[in-house]
């Protein structure tokens, strides 16, 4: 990925499944309306998803926000 950022946060648990469950929920909402809307109907199911995060770049941050939450919230465990 070039010129990729890298951004640090200090959060405690609660706070990171508090956010965790809030991008699941905003991604989820988003996924859901854009699934269906004209622009990505005629996309065949496979290969949909893909179509929408590669032109929402808010989702695909939220994405990979999601996956590295995940990942930390499971290291502390």
């Amino acid at each position: 990925m070039e010129n990729a950022m890298n951004i640090n946060a200090k959060l405690t648990p609660d706070q990171a499944q508090a956010l965790l469950a809030n991008l699941r929920e905003q991604y989820r909402l988003s996924l859901n309306e854009l699934w269906y809307a004209d622009q990505y109907r005629l996309i065949p199911d496979g290969l949909r998803h893909g179509s929408i995060l590669a032109n929402s770049p808010v989702m695909a941050a939220q994405k990979h926000l999601i996956g590295a939450l995940t990942l930390c919230l499971k290291k502390a465990k």
